[in-house]
Formats: C-alpha cells, structure tokens, sequence
C-alpha cells in the first residue's frame, strides 16, 4: 500500500453540459468533471501546507524561485528579466 489508500485517488467522472446545449444527447454537448474523494483532497493540502511551511521556515527557497510561491507571478520574473536585462 502506497501514501494514500486506492480509493481516495479514483474519482467519480460527471458529465456536465456546455452551456446553452443542456437539452442535448450528443456527447460531445458535455464536458466532464472528475470528483476525488474529500479525505484524499483534505490530506493533500494538508501536507502541502506543511511542506510549504517547512521550506519558508528553514529558508530553503531561493529569493528569485517565482514557480510554486505564493505572492510571486509570471510577471514578477519577467520584472526581474527586463531589469536584469537592462543593466
């Protein structure tokens, strides 16, 4: 048995229809939807968290990693690119 039980990680697919075609029997008129299950979802973000206040408590990100960090966006290292760039 791996991190998780199996189930938490098979998800139920629901087809939900495109907007305007709820009337339709054509499958492509419908988009689907996967649904894991809440404990699997719960437990993940949960270990996220914590590894992400792990890595800022012990200063193990890098001032200029932007992928993964909250506050920071593509923009901001394109910023950074131009300046950097610039000088």
């Amino acid at each position: 048995m791996g991190a998780s039980p199996k189930n938490w990680k098979i998800s139920k697919i629901v087809p939900i229809a495109k907007p305007g075609r709820e009337v339709s029997l054509d499958p492509s008129k419908y988009r689907p939807i996967s649904l894991l299950n809440i404990g699997g979802t719960v437990l993940e973000k949960l270990l996220i968290k914590r590894i992400m206040h792990y890595l800022y408590k012990n200063d193990f990100l890098k001032e200029n990693q932007y992928r993964f960090t909250p506050q920071k966006s593509t923009m901001d290292a394109s910023m950074v690119a131009k300046q950097y760039i610039e000088h």
